[in-house]
């Protein structure tokens, strides 16, 4: 029997999706107001998906059934472990909005304000709908949500370059989103059912196949390139490095983490079922989460664009969740789920501190940055302890997931990989030595940065508080751990097989 916040269930994904079909009406008369509109759906669904969370830690994961119909008719939506990611995805889009209320007045006309945040509040709302969906054509339909909003986020800032890395995502994202679409239907065909505990019990019954296979290599790779897994990453350093910088921290941050959770849902299914032998598969994703780690990095330390080098370094952060997944033990899964929402708020920190940067001083290369941490102190603090988490140094939030990860491949007897772990982040910490370098003791060189300010607190708060929480949460890394580790360990006996 499930308490009363399982009946808001279904709020937490209608409030954003009708908050965004609202907007325009709401700004019709003043477009800037549509700023605080979306702020307030979103602290509205921060105390609803609390309230789930703390039903879940109360009473465990429960579901709730639309319309009364059970399977496999019915819509089912389900709160797991894994669906509590949703509380700090949302906390991090009520941090990201006042950031841009300011920050959009130097990039866009205030007419499109109204648009930019129901597009928001519409991506909000598909990443809720994906992570507590229990049906696997919803699961679809979300995604679709959330890409469709994502092409028209990363174009809505500007013209020339941001369309065509718009439409670069959005060819590819097609892709992928009819590769998922066909694993759906084959699926479906195979089993007479969409809800995804369903679907599970059947392909148990009916057993492995061919068509089985099939199906869960098709999502394998929709996820992967969702993931901006190397090498079907070419999509994400062009749209990264091009939108806005709130949308930098909800894509980079959040979006990509789309194709993991995905991912997680499937093992769910598969791994419950028992129907496929899936060791070569985690070998290749080991593969690929190390490729990408080395390769993400590499790419990253050849770039003089602050936005750019960050996005090649959502590539290789990706790799580790990867790596982690593959390597199948319950230290490397733990650490990968964790670093799901770590990596969140690390990229969160990061884009947000180099919007602020490239805001005051119109610039967004390493050249012309030099000297900026002399004027925008605070600022280049908080860049600077982005930098140091997501390299995994201690006392930071990324210390601790690569740490699991790392023991995780001593502990599954694949040391090398463990070692590649390392490697990656020594790259890592190369390429952000550079960028704290140029900041911290090379003079400026031009005069918009001499004379550069610190932004004003609507801007500089959020950037403070999620720098602030990069420190907290490599002390208080339990904090996640209480809800990555039951979903794992319910997982990992079938896991390895």
């Amino acid at each position: 029997m499930t308490g009363p916040w399982a009946e808001a269930l279904p709020w937490a994904i209608v409030l954003p999706l009708v908050g965004a079909a609202l907007t325009p009406a709401v700004a019709v008369r003043h477009p800037r107001v549509s700023g605080f509109w979306a702020w307030g759906v979103l602290l509205v669904t921060a105390v609803l998906t609390a309230g789930l969370v703390s039903e879940l830690v109360a009473r465990g994961p429960f579901s709730y059934g639309l319309g009364g119909w059970a399977a496999s008719y019915g819509i089912e939506l389900r709160f797991d472990h894994f669906s509590a990611w949703v509380l700090p995805l949302v906390v991090l889009f009520v941090v990201i909005v006042p950031f841009s209320w300011r920050y959009l007045d130097h990039v866009m006309p205030d007419e499109r304000r109204p648009p930019f945040y129901a597009l928001l509040l519409l991506n909000a709302g598909g990443m809720i709908g994906f992570c507590v969906t229990g049906d696997l054509f919803n699961l679809f339909v979300f995604t679709e949500v959330v890409s469709l909003s994502s092409y028209a986020l990363v174009a809505v800032g500007g013209r020339g370059l941001a369309a065509f890395a718009a439409l670069k995502y959005l060819f590819i994202g097609a892709v992928s989103s009819l590769l998922m679409l066909f694993a759906t239907a084959q699926l479906f065909v195979l089993s007479g059912s969409l809800n995804m505990a369903d679907v599970s019990l059947r392909l148990g019954e009916i057993g492995g196949g061919t068509a089985v296979m099939v199906a869960f290599a098709a999502y394998a790779v929709s996820f992967m390139v969702k993931a901006a897994m190397f090498p079907v990453h070419v999509w994400l350093p062009d749209a990264h490095a091009i939108a806005p910088s709130p949308v930098s921290a909800v894509l980079s941050g959040m979006v990509v983490k789309v194709g993991i959770v995905g991912m997680l849902r499937i093992y769910q299914i598969y791994f419950g079922a028992e129907v496929l032998e899936l060791g070569a598969f985690n070998l290749a994703l080991v593969w690929l989460g190390a490729i990408s780690i080395v390769m993400g990095a590499f790419f990253a330390i050849f770039q003089d664009d602050i936005k750019l080098m960050l996005a090649y370094s959502t590539i290789s952060n990706i790799g580790y969740i990867v790596l982690g997944l593959g390597l199948a033990s319950p230290y490397a899964v733990i650490g990968a789920a964790v670093h799901v929402f770590n990596h969140a708020l690390i990229k969160a920190t990061l884009f947000l501190a180099a919007g602020s940067i490239i805001h005051q001083t119109g610039f967004r290369t390493l050249s012309d940055l030099r000297g900026v941490a002399r004027t925008m102190p605070q600022t280049s603090a908080a860049m600077a302890i982005g930098a140091v988490s997501i390299v995994g140094l201690p006392p930071t939030a990324g210390f601790v997931c690569k740490w699991y990860i790392a023991l995780g491949a001593f502990e599954a007897n694949q040391a090398p990989f463990g070692f590649a772990l390392v490697f990656g982040a020594l790259f890592i910490f190369i390429y952000y030595i550079r960028m704290l370098n140029a900041f911290y003791f090379q003079p400026p060189v031009h005069a918009s940065v001499a004379q550069a300010s610190e932004t004003p607190w609507s801007m500089r708060g959020p950037v403070v508080l999620l720098a602030s929480l990069c420190l907290i949460l490599g002390v208080l890394g339990g904090i996640p751990l209480t809800f990555v580790e039951p979903a794992v360990l319910d997982l990992l006996p079938f896991w390895g097989q």
